[in-house]
């Protein structure tokens, strides 16, 4: 497998439980959070943010698109 269809299948993956509102709140923040190791993240990202259907998540995806619009550097320690 090519490691561009590597990076689309995990941000799908993450994605994914991002909106499974089935898990636990946690676990969908940590999704969100591990998509910031893409720099290709942004339109998921963005995804999530108007489709979700917890405030706390589209404010955490919202962060998270305002900081790599503005070409600030994103680690999952940075929230």
């Amino acid at each position: 497998m090519c490691e561009v269809n590597k990076i689309e299948v995990a941000m799908e993956v993450l994605c994914d439980i991002a909106m499974d509102d089935g898990r636990m709140v946690a676990e969908r923040q940590r999704a969100i959070d591990a998509l910031t190791l893409f720099r290709e993240s942004l339109q998921t990202l963005e995804h999530i943010a108007r489709k979700t259907d917890l405030d706390v998540l589209k404010q955490r995806a919202g962060l998270y698109i305002q900081r790599i619009k503005s070409g600030a550097h994103i680690s999952m320690s940075a929230v």
